[in-house]
């Protein structure tokens, strides 16, 4: 079997990366982080031209048809610029939508996300050691079905579109809220890293449309999402070890450039085997998304895992080795620690994570 990317997946790579090497610079990505935490132009022209939202969406409701491994592209390149924009928010939801629920309920919405409306969505956590937090509660009320509660949304700002997971009386539900129905409270919240910002979203009665219920739909959910990060940390990761080793080569001690001392090469290549490691990881839990759906629910929280303890090691040994410079404000390496360390914290830690795998194998 043949796991390389085809000459169309190569391209839609080549094009997003080159429109985000004059579109998403460090001057503009410093600016949206320090000002509300959303690169709204780049946005508006992510979502409009290029319509990277719609990518994984069917042809019938706008989108392109593409599958997750395409997604995955877009995710990756994103991610080693640290644009703020809920790019990974949003296509994580039109998965959501699209692998899970019935499209007599997800379609309308698949069509609003194609056409650039963005979305969020707040799941539950499914470490086996802590009980899985559910964001509020949701009741029926005549014909239809109301929610009440509060919960931290990531990217919950900027999204037109809410994809919860709640409970109905004991039953898990995946429901999807409007930002802006009467009900909806949404108050932006001081977080570590500046480029993903989170919201308080507080629901009162707030009237809600059912997407799928049970556990399984839940951790289905959940699962994507786990996908998603991995990728997007294998392209922090990598454009982290690049920029290390660039300025290995042009920093000079001693009459010669730092990058030829035998010791930091052996720490760059330590770096560049796992970083490998997690590429190959996290390559594979996209292409099972939809190639091999049966294998989801072990390869996704192991590429979850794997990637995001690649991106924190690599992002910790970047500060180390830019010296000085690495600890300031002005460079931009502690952006990316601080991505590290907040994906560590949204996953509940990666090894609780392993214990999941182990416990989803049967090997343990």
């Amino acid at each position: 079997m043949d796991f390389s990317f085809d000459e169309d997946q190569r391209e839609l790579r080549a094009v997003v990366a080159d429109f985000l090497a004059n579109h998403a610079t460090s001057q503009q990505v410093r600016a949206a982080a320090e000002g509300d935490g959303f690169a709204a132009e780049q946005w508006g022209r992510l979502t409009g031209e290029m319509e990277l939202t719609g990518l994984a969406v069917a042809p019938e409701r706008g989108g392109a048809g593409a599958s997750f491994v395409e997604v995955g592209i877009a995710i990756e390149e994103i991610g080693r610029t640290l644009l703020p924009v809920p790019y990974l928010s949003t296509v994580i939801a039109a998965a959501v939508l699209s692998h899970i629920c019935s499209d007599d309920v997800a379609g309308p919405l698949l069509e609003r996300i194609a056409g650039g409306a963005a979305a969020a969505v707040s799941l539950p956590g499914v470490l086996p050691s802590f009980p899985a937090i559910y964001g509020g509660k949701a009741r029926k009320d005549g014909d239809g079905v109301v929610v009440d509660g509060e919960v931290a949304v990531v990217d919950g700002a900027t999204a037109e579109i809410l994809v919860l997971a709640t409970r109905c009386g004991e039953e898990p539900v995946l429901v999807a809220v409007e930002a802006g129905a009467s009900g909806v409270a949404v108050e932006p919240l001081a977080t570590l890293d500046q480029t993903r910002r989170q919201a308080a979203v507080r629901l009162e009665s707030a009237p809600a449309t059912v997407l799928a219920a049970g556990e399984d739909a839940v951790a289905r959910a959940r699962d994507l999402l786990s996908v998603g990060r991995a990728v997007e940390s294998v392209g922090a990761a990598a454009r982290c070890l690049d920029e290390t080793v660039a300025y290995l080569k042009e920093r000079v001690q001693f009459g010669r450039p730092i990058g030829s001392f035998q010791a930091l090469k052996h720490r760059c290549a330590d770096l560049a085997t796992e970083l490998e490691a997690a590429r190959s990881t996290a390559y594979y839990a996209t292409w099972v998304v939809d190639g091999a759906p049966e294998e989801l629910p072990v390869v996704a929280p192991l590429a979850e895992a794997v990637a995001g303890a690649a991106l924190l090691h690599v992002a910790a040994e970047a500060i180390q080795m830019h010296g000085g410079i690495g600890f300031t404000w002005e460079h931009d390496a502690h952006m990316y620690l601080k991505r590290a360390k907040s994906n560590e914290l949204l996953a509940g830690g990666y090894r609780g994570l392993r214990t999941l795998v182990g416990e989803r194998a049967r090997i343990l």
